[in-house]
């Protein structure tokens, strides 16, 4: 459509240059106009792993439409590397832009625990070896720091760098040059994640606190980075509180992201429907309005639940003020109708705020059974597969949810864990975990680098155009 578009005003403009150029009397030579068709973004799905277990962690795309996959993997055969100091296991991937080259790849520490690509390119890696701060070349070490152990790290555009220490509960930022950092205690009994916003000078937290022997309460909390002081707490009410609104579900805080619409993106657990997560975050005893709790079938309504199940919830916050714009259940549905568990694990914004999640679930997406992906039929449901789900802006649409078992083939326990999104494209990354009858196998699609699992548990990655 943009080809024609592009044709037609070309030659609207060339018949009024013609009588223009008729009516002077002189005379011109027009040479026909080639226009060369846009290459839409490549669809591949692969696998990426050594002989050994291979542990992905993390996934972003380049402006130039390159993938950076970070994680653990021992050995990639023929594919060139480069050897940072203290590097091993832990390592940058690095794919182009037709997703089937891995161009190379490079080894940043021993081990790594997650990482984070900034707009500009830049990467921080983190694991038990600290922080390692990179220019976009991916070669070019512009700090490091020997914290602790580092479970999660996100960086911002402007160099500035957040850093999870999990076994004290402690969040540290780092100014752009890697100098002294900021610590800021967080309170409560697990933070499972941090996100970082320079816009408003702020970095989250999530998790949860055990908030009574039989009750989990999870919060979502910012702090400003000059002082390091509580801007705002949203959810985080004592036991009394949450009992005496009747939310007697345990909930708890999963995975942040800061969306490249400048906005909070926040995923979050809860064991059944009676929890904070139908209510305002600010205020647990109002119940949230219809344009603020999307809903418009079962699998977004959590109703018809049999025991204790793991349901998910995500929600669009204006990082400011910790308002929220709007949430949605997420839950699975068994074959008599009765909701079932799964399990948010990655989520990524785009500019436009359609958003990506990925993680497993338990039986069954909709349409399982005769569910397709890229003009495959998908293998059968085995619990614990990895889904892939796009929302537009609205969340009031999905705009693609699947599983990516091979045809043929079960995925069971090889969760989906990281994602990235833009304006064009969309990615994952997974973790495959072979079983002993070797009847597991995810979907491939597009001539990928390594088709083939090679051994152990190994890495996967997907990107594909956007629905």
């Amino acid at each position: 459509m943009l080809v024609r578009t592009l044709c037609i005003v070309a030659l609207v403009f060339v018949s009024w240059l013609a009588s223009a150029q008729a009516q002077s009397g002189s005379a011109t030579v027009w040479l026909p106009l080639v226009q060369t068709p846009l290459v839409p973004p490549p669809t591949v799905a692969g696998y990426l792993g050594s002989g050994q277990d291979d542990t992905p962690v993390a996934v972003g795309m380049k402006a130039s439409g390159e993938l950076v996959l970070a994680g653990v993997v021992p050995a990639l055969a023929g594919v060139p590397e480069t050897v940072l100091p203290g590097g091993g296991a832990g390592a940058l991937i690095q794919i182009a832009a037709d997703g089937r080259t891995v161009s190379r790849v490079v080894r940043v520490a021993s081990t790594l625990a997650h990482a984070a690509l900034a707009a500009n390119g830049r990467v921080v890696v983190c694991g038990a070896d600290g922080l390692i701060a990179l220019e976009p070349d991916l070669t070019t070490i512009r700090w490091t720091a020997t914290p602790g152990n580092v479970s999660r790290c996100a960086m911002a555009a402007d160099g500035r760098v957040a850093a999870l220490l999990d076994a004290t509960r402690t969040l540290l930022v780092y100014p752009s040059t890697g100098a002294a950092p900021l610590a800021i205690s967080i309170a409560g009994t697990a933070v499972a994640d941090i996100a970082i916003d320079p816009t408003n000078n702020l970095v989250f937290a999530t998790g949860y606190t055990q908030a009574a022997a039989n009750l989990k309460v999870a919060f979502l909390r910012a702090y400003r980075m000059d002082d390091g002081s509580l801007a705002w707490q949203r959810y985080g009410v004592s036991a009394a509180a949450a009992q005496q609104a009747g939310l007697t579900a345990d909930s708890e805080g999963r995975r942040l992201a800061l969306g490249a619409d400048g906005l909070l993106y926040f995923a979050g657990f809860t064991d059944g429907g009676n929890s904070i997560f139908g209510r305002d975050p600010a205020d647990v005893s109002r119940a949230l309005s219809r344009s603020e709790l999307i809903k418009f079938d079962t699998y977004n309504d959590p109703s018809n639940l049999s025991g204790a199940r793991s349901l998910a919830w995500y929600g669009r916050f204006d990082p400011a003020n910790g308002a929220l714009l709007r949430g949605q259940w997420l839950l699975t549905r068994l074959s008599d109708g009765k909701g079932n568990s799964i399990t948010i694990r990655g989520l990524a914004a785009a500019a436009d705020g359609a958003l990506l999640i990925v993680g497993d679930a338990a039986c069954c997406l909709p349409n399982r059974g005769a569910m397709q992906l890229f003009d495959q039929t998908l293998g059968n449901y085995e619990a614990g597969e990895p889904f892939l789900l796009l929302v537009n802006p609205e969340f009031t649409q999905r705009r693609l949810w699947t599983a990516l078992a091979a045809p043929g083939a079960t995925a069971g326990s090889s969760p989906a864990i990281a994602a990235a999104i833009t304006s064009d494209r969309l990615a994952l990354v997974a973790r495959f975990t072979p079983n002993v009858a070797n009847t597991r196998a995810l979907i491939t699609t597009g001539n990928p680098a390594f088709p083939l699992r090679i051994g152990g548990h190994d890495g996967y990655y997907l990107v594909m155009p956007r629905p």
